[in-house]
């Protein structure tokens, strides 16, 4: 017998039609702001510029280079620039339920600080190449671990945003937990190699703000999938 129940989309009912053809996710960070783009498609656009300026940073912290990071900022500003424009046209008509508006109706403002982290993991890595600043090994195992791991929750994030799945939507919830456990551990970590003498105090600074704003950035995504599969659960749950 097949299954008949109804797989529910919270942002078809704000956003009628969700263009995929015209889509190609690889190149969604090259979107330009629009006033054009319905919620799903304009989040899409937001997250995957975050992701590109992950990459970004990533290659300049790996590689000791800021040849990446003007266009990082570019990207940050077009993120300030959408969430602005979403926020704004965001509005709940009569028919879509309140529950469904309450819930996401701050996801832009929740992906916008998403970027305001990756902008100050940006000025530490300015920071630290500018002043030829120098991370011990560990550091720099555990910041490029960051990074790796940043990239994977984001891209689930913007995969569930597409379709949102309450398996993908758990494990994006239980990905962002374990992500801000290993940062809680790193700084812990972190500590003992500074007071041990393992590690440069000039450095210790812009480390923990690295780590301090990938927390940031995953406790922003954990709220906002746990919201998805909220709204899918009751809604599985009428069916």
């Amino acid at each position: 017998m097949k299954d008949k129940r109804i797989v529910v989309n919270p942002f078809r009912i704000l956003s009628p039609k969700l263009d995929l053809e015209a889509l190609k996710i690889e190149d969604l960070h090259e979107r330009p702001v629009s006033e054009s783009l319905p919620l799903d498609e304009g989040l899409l656009v937001m997250v995957s510029k975050l992701l590109e300026m992950n990459r970004l940073i990533r290659e300049g912290f790996l590689h000791s280079s800021s040849d990446g990071f003007q266009a990082c900022e570019k990207l940050a500003k077009e993120v300030h620039s959408q969430e602005e424009v979403l926020t704004g046209a965001l509005s709940c008509s009569v028919t879509v339920p309140k529950e469904i508006c309450k819930a996401l109706i701050l996801f832009p403002a929740h992906v916008e600080r998403m970027g305001d982290y990756l902008e100050s993991i940006l000025n530490c890595c300015r920071i630290k190449i500018g002043n030829d600043l120098i991370f011990d090994d560990k550091a720099n195992e555990e910041t490029e671990e960051m990074f790796k791991a940043t990239a994977e929750l984001l891209a689930n994030f913007r995969d569930s945003v597409i379709s949102p799945n309450k398996h993908l939507l758990e494990h994006v919830v239980a990905s962002a937990g374990t992500l801000d456990q290993q940062c809680q551990d790193y700084q812990l970590a972190h500590v003992e190699r500074l007071l041990s003498g393992d590690t440069a105090p000039r450095t210790s600074s812009l480390f923990l703000d690295i780590l301090e704003s990938t927390q940031g950035i995953t406790r922003h995504i954990k709220e906002m999938a746990q919201k998805l599969h909220a709204l899918i659960a009751a809604a599985d749950s009428e069916n």
